[in-house]
């Protein structure tokens, strides 16, 4: 348990890593505020865990009025924002320049970059005003590595170190810190289940399902469980963390050093 309940945000929580976030911070007794852009899933993530804990909100990130308003439950029920996951987005399979069109960039963008900045936007002034909080976004190895994922979906993830690397820099004199969790292969079957095809995209786990190829790769020889990224997140937005700002961690079982 955590000596004090926080109040936590966690977008796309409605499963993969989301879903393992939520799950973390609730069974240490903080109030979770699962965001996603289907209720069915939300209520999936939900079921196993302590329903006084558990606040579900159908959002949509690149809808900033929406998240604005998320943040004003959030703080108007709690008294505080304190933690917010950004971990909302989806993944592309384009190959590259030329296969990626202007509507699948602007889409996977839009909601993996874009709705980042949104979110972190919205938190931004609840938590200077309180001169506390944890920002912690889910990046992936994709930012730094030339991957057989789209053009948009890299692009999108190398934004995201941009964007919270500066925030850091922003927010660090009010007692907020800012970092990326940055996954490589994470061990969960939402790509091979998920029925919610968005155009060209599907909702983002830094998955890649049955990859044997791909794992092999990977020092650990092994994908990561979402409950590890978990792990890590839960750390970031901890007291532990206090001294760690603008950092990305990758969590990909030395994939990022092969």
């Amino acid at each position: 348990m955590t000596t004090q309940p926080r109040s936590v945000i966690i977008t796309g929580a409605g499963a993969g890593i989301g879903a393992a976030v939520a799950k973390t911070f609730a069974e240490a007794g903080d109030r979770v505020y699962l965001a996603d852009l289907s209720s069915d899933r939300l209520k999936a993530t939900a079921a196993d865990l302590d329903s006084s804990l558990v606040s579900l909100h159908q959002v949509d990130v690149t809808d900033a009025a929406a998240v604005d308003a998320l943040v004003d439950v959030v703080k108007s029920e709690s008294g505080s924002v304190d933690v917010l996951v950004s971990n909302a987005g989806v993944f592309d399979a384009a190959a590259g320049i030329e296969a990626t069109t202007h509507a699948l960039w602007e889409r996977v963008i839009g909601i993996n970059l874009t709705g980042t900045f949104n979110v972190v936007k919205a938190v931004t002034g609840p938590m200077v005003e309180q001169r506390a909080g944890r920002i912690v976004s889910i990046g992936s190895i994709a930012a730094q590595r030339a991957m057989p994922d789209g053009l948009a979906y890299c692009t999108s993830k190398a934004g995201i170190e941009g964007l919270i690397r500066r925030t850091a820099y922003d927010l660090g004199p009010y007692g907020i810190t800012a970092n990326v969790v940055a996954p490589g292969v994470v061990r969960t079957d939402i790509r091979a289940t998920s029925t919610e095809i968005l155009g060209d995209v599907v909702p983002d786990t830094n998955v890649r399902i049955g990859d044997s190829v791909m794992e092999s790769l990977i020092p650990a020889r092994r994908g990561a469980e979402p409950s590890e990224i978990a792990a890590t997140v839960f750390f970031l937005a901890g007291p532990g963390a206090g001294y760690i700002n603008g950092d990305v961690i990758h969590v990909d079982g030395g994939w990022i050093a092969a």
